[in-house]
């Protein structure tokens, strides 16, 4: 489709979840994490990189927060400062939410990222045949797992090339797509450089998704 469409679905999905309301998205928010907290997919990972939700989207800090305590290996995306390359970087846990959130600073798009320590960056060799899940944010997403993000492409960039990885280095990658019910389409704008999610996750449900389902 054209780019005047996927922008379309952009503000039509923005609406959406606005119209929610904060304590509509924080409830869901919280229903979603338990799914997957509860779920084979989450006891089964030994990794797990996820995202600092910002403005309204679907938030999974209780996911990330459950995995640290559950002592799995947590990362979190941090943007390159020019271009739009992305590597994810291991956190440490905390007590409390403040002391957690002190390993993080917002970066030029207002977003939450914790340090980039070369030491502390996700690096597939030395963490082979693991099983690696992945929270993946977008504004909308259909049941085949085509995902529409905000137009940079930080995410199929990433995506794409740790797939690769994962595959070269024997790991067990599940990429879930985390939002809110409205968010989900049968019709939305895809192109072939999008990586299609395995999973999808909102307040109903953590279902499959079929790829080559017309």
């Amino acid at each position: 489709m054209e780019k005047m469409d996927k922008a379309a679905v952009r503000i039509m999905m923005k609406g959406a979840v606005e119209a929610m309301g904060e304590e509509k998205r924080s409830f869901a928010s919280h229903k979603a994490c338990v799914t997957l907290i509860k779920s084979e997919l989450f006891l089964s990972a030994d990794i797990i990189l996820s995202y600092m939700a910002t403005g309204a989207e679907a938030d999974p800090f209780r996911i990330s927060s459950a995995a640290l305590s559950a002592f799995k290996m947590v990362a979190f995306p941090v943007c390159a400062k020019k271009g739009s390359s992305m590597d994810f970087f291991f956190v440490h846990g905390a007590g409390d939410k403040d002391t957690f959130l002190k390993q993080f600073t917002k970066n030029r798009y207002g977003i939450l990222e914790p340090q980039a320590i070369s030491s502390a960056r996700v690096s597939l060799p030395p963490i082979r045949s693991k099983d690696i899940l992945v929270i993946v944010p977008g504004l909308a997403f259909s049941p085949r797992g085509g995902r529409l993000g905000h137009g940079a492409g930080f995410y199929d960039r990433y995506l794409a090339e740790l797939k690769e990885k994962a595959v070269e280095h024997d790991c067990n990658l599940n990429l879930v797509g985390m939002c809110f019910d409205c968010q989900i389409s049968r019709e939305m704008p895809v192109e072939k450089h999008d990586v299609p999610m395995d999973w999808l996750l909102s307040q109903s449900a953590l279902v499959p998704c079929h790829h080559n389902v017309l």
